[in-house]
């Protein structure tokens, strides 16, 4: 088994990695170690779809922390960026010392979710909650202005691998939301 840092450091986490990580691994320690699963069976345990330890295509098992409610907009906040308020820096690349220009709403943020699922219209931000996959492309990008929801849980993901000749493939849906309790 293996975790991101979770709730210890991330402001992202939907549930504590750490602690589910230790608990299976205390719970299933003879299975571990007589393998009753097959041989490198890898559980992979993220906290948001980020997914810093790569759990969507290389593990067997993996649980990605997400949230079911609506994703969380200040306005006031998607205005400053869109008004390239210095204070409000977008973080779409302009770290590491590159200046990318102006920040542009339309190019950075609605042309690149997966879903088009956002608009924005009046100086108002809208997103169809419905129709979004919590990638988080738009909450990295204006971390200010756009939050995770409050409903916190995981989806639960079976069957990846990353073989080197075939590609990457991804987990199957197994369960699209739990409460990690």
């Amino acid at each position: 088994p293996s975790c991101c840092i979770g709730q210890a450091r991330c402001e992202w986490a939907n549930y504590d990695t750490m602690d589910v990580t230790y608990n299976l691994t205390q719970e299933f320690q003879d299975e571990l170690h007589r393998p009753a699963f097959p041989y490198k069976f890898k559980f992979k345990f993220d906290a948001c779809p980020n997914c810093c330890v790569a759990s969507i295509a290389r593990s067997d098992m993996s649980f990605i922390g997400t949230w079911r409610d609506n994703i969380r907009i200040d306005q006031d906040a998607v205005n400053k960026y869109v008004e390239n308020d210095p204070a409000y820096p977008a973080n779409a690349g302009a770290h590491k010392g590159r200046d990318w220009g102006p920040f542009d709403i339309e190019k950075e943020v609605l042309a690149l979710c997966p879903t088009k699922c956002m608009k924005f219209e009046n100086k108002k931000l809208t997103i169809d909650n419905a129709n979004c996959t919590r990638c988080m492309h738009c909450i990295n990008v204006m971390p200010r202005a756009l939050r995770i929801g409050n409903d916190r849980g995981c989806s639960m993901l079976a069957g990846a691998k990353a073989p080197i000749l075939d590609g990457a493939q991804m987990g199957s849906l197994l369960i699209p939301f739990i409460k990690v309790e």
